[in-house]
This record gives structure tokens, C-alpha cells and sequence, in this order.
């Protein structure tokens, strides 16, 4: 074996390693992409011809990036390293090179084609269009290049930095031309670019070889840069302005789809990363110092800053005079409305978009029963819901305030946020970690779903948010809510409520929000879009926040996902209904209740048992956490619920009635999707789902199983203890 072919092969690609790993991730994202729940979707660009073009222009340009980057290690490295003797570089298959290279970008683009249910000819079509574009764009900055190369005091370009041009005759002397031209005009615009440069080119001067003609030139001749690196400038310069441009533009959230698509932004945002890194590697490589240690250090600079923190949006207003009613009050102004006085509540989980499409489904499906007719809108008297249940539920709320149609309760829900999320990562949350001292200190991602969901579910009118005391104030015309979320640093189960619970001396171990800081007295409030957020923050999805009250340099706690506490929701339904029912003012006189528990995923089969090495120790703490993350919470509730039944179960003429509709999904329905977007194929299988569960129940032999029966037994006054604890028990 040739050891010393080894060990330059390995230094060779040590030095190439921004561009290879560039187009590594390139290549293999999309194929990871396939059996990934949090992925999937964002490859799907569905009916938008321009969307997939998009993407094609970002990918291809990412994969053109990637290839001059390379290019110009290879062509400049020996000069940068000072090693011509010892190390010589040189690219001897540019060809090849970039064949590989855009072979990466074929691969994540066919990924692209298939994902998305739209016309074949026409999505190929559009993607041929991003690609020539990209190409174009390529074109563009060569011409620049040359153009502002003065070919008497530098030397020739290099013959290739992303196709070699030279294979191509005419070509090749139609470039060879720009570079030689000579006029009045090109003297004075390469003098200019000459004069603008000399500044920086001064202070460029320092870092040693590899990006001057001569560091040392004689007295009064101007310093010179390196032709590849014009070019690079140029590519590097229109792709940051796309960038910038179009990030600061999608602040502007509206209830339509987005112009530029997620996955085409996170690419426009790996093109500028590319073009950075690669910078910071060709710099640092010169002194041996380790590149991810520079970033490290870097990153040290901002990491600890106050301001990079992550805040959500706490209104300051007077709420003292807005009464928020205590449960038992609640339910006696509830159920004046309700038919038969039979009352429902609803406890609705945690799952992304599916939950909340499927929340929405059910209540509204139940809504629309001819069997039953207004009577179920009338009698919901509570929804306690988590993460994406919770948006769900949120949506179905706005519809007792006219906010939101009872017909678009189900379209909205379905709506997609994951063009939001894209941005805010790669966009605001980006610059809020390179410069946290600069911006909005609440513009975050987390904002952008929010903003999302308020525009598309008339949440924000004239600049004014939906608030949760406005809510409150409807008193029992709408059900009461219960949105559940956590605080990270104590682990205390936290609900926003249009209700007052739980009461201050309550020993259940929750908190509403609006008592957790009594310094501020009565004098702010929340927007709902803000409450689902924080009940629905997946992790890193949204992030984890706290609220902006107080000045950034005092401390507080932050809130994340409800689901981390009990991602079912049947904690805080069994505490909030409980206290109604104790309450020492007065008997409610509530006989029956029925308990409708929505779950928005199937139970599955049991794992597989793996056979494992020393490595799964890594992990293993982790695993196990999020292995329990629903078998616990769900086994723990089943067994509290079960408890509370039985006490208030002793009053004979009051009885707890149990209804669960579960999603019925099979085959490639099964996979819930854990990205904020729904592609028409989920859409449509939660359509079938709900159909499924209507034709099952009504099938179903053993009448403990039948639900939709129940339901309607119930809203109708009637009575049928199959329905009832303890013959049925909670799922």
C-alpha cells in the first residue's frame, strides 16, 4: 500500500472538506428525507410549479457553490498552505468533478419530483427551469469576473471554477473576448473596481498568500485580487442579497402560501453558509488552527447574551376588570344552553398538524351529525388540549366568536406553517444567534408560526392581537379552554385558561398563567395565537421562550410543550372538572358527564427487541425518555381518571360517560407527519379516517366498543351503561 498516496488523499480531503460535506448533505438529504416524519413533507411542494422551480435554482446554485469553492482550494491552495514543493494541488478531472457535483443536486431534486402531487411533466418541466437558471447565474458571475479582471496586471483566470469552459471551443473564445476587451469604457469600469478595492484588498494584505497577485507589489501599483476570487465574490454577493432580500421580505406574514418555499430557503441559506465556511477554512487552514474551533469561539461571543434568548409576546393591559369565571360558575351558565343539560368534555392530545387537523375534524364532524344537530356545539363546556391539539382546538373555539367560519374550521386547521418555520430558523433565529444585540428580541420562529396561525384565522385586526381575556370576557357563549404547556427549569405544569383555574389554594400542582407573576399584578395579558404556540412548542421545532415582561437581564422561566407534562390533556380536564364539582359555593347540578377523549395517532405494534452494543449506552437515557414520553402519561391517566370516576361516580343519580374516537389510518396513513404541513395524500387520509371510524362504529358488534351510539344516547337525555364507568374505561 502506498502510504504516502494515503495520507495526501486524507489532507486532500481534510482540505476539501466544506465543499465535499456540502455536497455529501446535498446528496443525501433527500433519501433521508423519505422515512423521516419531520422531513417529509418539506420536500412536497405540491400544486406550485414556481415552488419547485425554486427549489431546482436553490439546489442546483448550492451544487454550483460547492464545486467553485472546491475549485478554488485546489487551484490557490498550494500558494495559501506555501507549500508548492511538498504539497502541490492541482484539479486534474474537472470534468468529473463537476458530473459528481451536480449529481448531488439531481439526486435532491428527484427527491423533490416524486414528493410532490402535482402533474410529472409539468414538475419536470419547472425543474429543467430552476436548473438553467442556476447555471445562468453562474454564467453572470463569470462574465462579471472577467469583465473586471485587468488582464495586463493579472494572470489569466482559471480555466474552470465550476464547468470547464475550455472543452468548448466557442465558448472558450467567447470568454477568452470579455476578458480581453478592451475600451474605454471596460479601462475605466476595472479602474474603478481597482480604486473601490483597495481598502479592503490593504487589509486583506496581512493573511499571507493565496488571495493577492502580490502582496508586495512595487511602490504605486495597486494591489490586485485573484481572479477565482472575483468570481467567488461575485456568486457569494447575489447569493447573500437573495438572501437577505427574501428574509427580510417574509417578515411580512399574510394567510397565503408563501412566496419562496421553505426547502428553497433553507438552500439559499446553505449557499451562503457554503460560501462562509469556506472562506473561514482557506483562511484558517494557512495556521493550522482547527476550523470548528474558530466557530466555537465565535459562537462563545453570543452564546451567553441575554438578548439571544428566545421571548414571546405579553401584552401590558388592565385585565382586572374582566371577569374570568370560576368553573363551577361556568358550568351553571353553560348549561342553560345545553339540551337535556348534558354537558361534554373534551380532552384532545398532542401530535403536530395531525392533531390539529384531526381535533378539528372530529369536533366539527360531530358538529355537523345530523343525529344529533346543534346539540354538540351547545354542549362542550370544556377542551383541554395539548401541542398540536391545541391549535386544533383553538381553531374550532374561534368559531363560537365568529372569527373563523364553522364551514373553514377544518380547511384552516389543515393549513401549513412549515414555510414559517424555515425561515425563522434560518433567517431571524439565525441572526438573532450571529447578532443578538440587533432586532426585535421576540421575532423568532416561534413568532412566525404564531403570526401564520393569527392570519389565517382572523386572530389580528388593525394591529391588535385576539387576546385571552377577550375570550374570557364571552363567558360561557364558548367552551372553556384549557391550553396546556410546561415550565423547562421546574418542571411545573402551566395552563392558559379563559376560565379562573385552578384556584390559588389548589394542591393539584398546576398553575394558570396569570398567577405566576403577582408583581405585575392584573396588568397584562397573552394573545391566543401566542397560548397555542406555547402549548404547541415540538421540540426545536419551536423553541423553548420566556415571556418579555421583565428586561432581558432578568431572569425567568421558559415555557415549552405541553406534552412533556401529559400529552393527553387529562390531567388538567380531571382537575378543572373536579373543582367544579367540589365547589363549596353551591352544587352544580350536573348529573351526567361525558368524557370524549380524541387520539390523533394509532397505538402501533410493539417495538421490535433489538440486539444492541456498547454505543446504544450513549443514548440509551435519551430513548428511554422519549419511550415513555406517551405510555406513561397515558397509563398514568387512565389510572387517575379511573379514580376520579369511581369517587364521583358514588353519587348514584350522576354517572361519567366515556367516548374516544381515535384516528384510523393504515398503511402509509399510519405515519403521522411531524412537520407543520400536510400533504394532500395526509389530507385526504383523515377524510378517510373519519369515514372509517363512522362505518366501524356503526358495525361494531359489541356495543362496550360503540362511541358515536353513545354519544348520541347521551346528547339525547337517554342512558346506557355499556357507555359508562365502569363497563368502558378511558384509552
Amino acid at each position: 500500500m502506498n502510504w504516502q498516496l494515503v495520507g495526501r488523499t486524507l489532507r486532500l480531503i481534510f482540505l476539501l472538506r466544506v465543499p465535499l460535506l456540502t455536497l455529501f448533505l446535498l446528496g443525501s438529504l433527500g433519501p433521508i428525507s423519505r422515512d423521516n416524519s419531520l422531513l417529509d413533507n418539506l420536500f412536497d411542494q405540491g400544486s406550485h410549479p414556481l415552488d419547485v422551480a425554486m427549489v431546482s435554482f436553490a439546489a442546483f446554485l448550492l451544487s454550483f457553490t460547492a464545486i467553485a469553492t472546491l475549485n478554488l482550494t485546489l487551484h490557490y491552495g498550494s500558494d495559501r498552505l506555501d507549500e508548492h514543493r511538498t504539497f502541490p494541488m492541482s484539479q486534474r478531472r474537472p470534468l468529473l468533478t463537476f458530473i459528481l457535483g451536480t449529481a448531488a443536486a439531481v439526486i435532491f431534486v428527484a427527491t423533490v419530483v416524486l414528493r410532490t402531487e402535482s402533474s410529472r411533466a409539468i414538475t419536470v418541466t419547472w425543474t429543467i427551469v430552476g436548473a438553467l437558471c442556476a447555471f445562468a447565474l453562474v454564467i453572470v458571475a463569470k462574465v462579471a469576473q472577467l469583465a473586471l479582471t485587468d488582464p495586463v496586471t493579472t494572470p489569466h483566470p482559471p480555466p474552470f471554477l465550476v464547468f470547464p469552459a475550455y472543452l468548448l471551443p466557442g465558448v472558450e473564445r467567447w470568454l477568452d473576448g470579455i476578458y480581453c476587451w478592451s475600451s474605454p469604457a471596460s479601462g475605466r469600469l476595472k479602474n474603478m473596481f481597482s480604486s473601490l478595492s483597495q481598502w479592503p484588498l490593504r487589509v486583506l494584505r496581512g493573511a499571507g498568500q493565496g488571495y493577492l497577485v502580490h502582496s508586495n507589489p512595487p511602490p504605486g501599483t495597486p494591489l490586485k485580487l485573484l481572479s477565482g476570487h472575483v468570481f467567488a465574490l461575485t456568486l457569494s454577493i447575489i447569493a447573500f442579497a437573495f438572501y437577505l432580500v427574501i428574509g427580510l421580505s417574509k417578515r411580512h406574514i399574510t394567510a397565503g402560501p408563501a412566496v419562496v418555499p421553505a426547502l428553497a430557503y433553507l438552500l439559499l441559506f446553505g449557499i451562503v453558509a457554503c460560501w462562509f465556511i469556506a472562506a473561514l477554512a482557506f483562511f484558517f487552514d494557512r495556521y493550522r488552527f482547527p476550523l470548528l474551533t474558530a466557530i466555537a469561539l465565535l459562537a462563545l461571543i453570543t452564546a451567553q447574551a441575554p438578548k439571544s434568548d428566545h421571548f414571546f409576546r405579553v401584552e401590558k393591559k388592565d385585565i382586572s376588570g374582566i371577569k374570568f369565571l370560576k368553573p363551577a360558575d361556568y358550568l351553571r351558565e353553560r348549561l342553560q344552553k345545553a339540551k337535556n343539560q348534558r354537558l361534554i368534555f373534551v380532552a384532545t392530545p398532542g401530535g403536530g398538524i395531525q392533531a390539529a387537523a384531526w381535533t378539528a375534524e372530529v369536533l366539527q364532524q360531530l358538529s355537523e351529525r345530523p343525529e344529533i344537530g346543534p346539540d354538540f356545539r351547545n354542549s362542550v363546556a370544556l377542551i383541554s388540549s395539548v401541542s398540536g391539539g391545541s391549535l386544533g382546538s383553538m381553531i374550532y373555539a374561534a368559531s363560537y366568536t365568529g372569527q373563523v367560519p364553522e364551514k373553514q374550521i377544518i380547511a384552516n386547521s389543515r393549513e401549513s406553517a412549515i414555510d414559517e418555520v424555515g425561515w425563522g430558523w434560518t433567517f431571524a433565529d439565525f441572526w438573532r444567534a450571529a447578532t443578538p444585540w440587533f432586532g426585535n428580541r421576540t421575532v423568532d420562529r416561534g413568532w412566525a408560526l404564531e403570526e401564520k396561525w393569527a392570519a389565517v384565522n382572523n386572530l389580528s385586526n388593525d394591529g391588535r392581537n385576539t387576546l385571552l381575556s377577550d375570550w374570557a370576557a364571552q363567558g360561557a357563549n364558548m367552551p372553556a379552554l384549557i391550553f396546556n404547556s410546561m415550565l423547562v427549569e421546574p418542571g411545573t405544569h402551566v395552563i392558559f385558561s379563559n376560565t379562573a383555574f385552578p384556584q390559588p389554594q389548589t394542591t393539584r400542582g398546576i398553575v394558570n398563567f396569570y398567577n405566576l407573576y403577582p408583581e405585575h399584578g392584573r396588568n397584562y395579558d397573552i394573545p391566543i395565537n401566542t397560548v397555542v404556540r406555547l402549548s404547541a412548542s415540538f421540540p426545536y421545532v419551536a423553541p423553548a421562550s420566556r415571556p418579555d415582561l421583565d428586561s432581558m437581564y432578568a431572569g425567568d422561566y421558559h415555557f415549552v410543550d405541553g406534552g412533556y407534562y401529559d400529552n393527553y390533556g387529562i390531567d388538567s380536564l380531571i382537575g378543572w372538572l373536579g373543582e367544579a364539582l367540589d365547589d363549596k359555593a353551591g352544587s352544580v347540578n350536573v348529573k351526567d358527564v361525558l368524557i370524549l377523549t380524541i387520539r390523533h395517532f394509532n397505538a402501533g405494534n410493539p417495538p421490535t427487541k433489538p440486539v444492541r452494543g456498547w454505543g446504544f449506552q450513549l443514548y440509551a437515557p435519551l430513548s428511554g425518555l422519549l419511550a415513555m414520553w406517551n405510555s406513561a402519561p397515558a397509563r398514568r391517566d387512565a389510572n387517575e381518571f379511573a379514580l376520579f370516576a369511581d369517587r364521583i361516580s358514588k353519587n348514584p343519580e350522576r354517572k361519567v360517560w366515556i367516548v374516544s374516537i381515535g384516528y384510523e389510518g393504515a398503511g402509509a396513513c399510519a405515519q403521522a407527519p411531524l412537520s407543520w404541513k400536510l400533504s394532500e395524500f395526509q389530507k385526504t387520509c383523515i377524510d378517510d379516517s373519519w369515514k372509517a371510524f363512522v362505518k366501524q362504529d356503526a358495525l361494531e358488534k359489541d356495543v362496550t366498543k360503540r362511541h358515536l351510539a353513545c354519544l348520541d344516547t347521551y346528547l339525547r337525555g337517554g342512558d346506557d351503561p355499556a357507555c359508562q364507568h365502569p363497563s368502558r374505561r378511558l384509552q
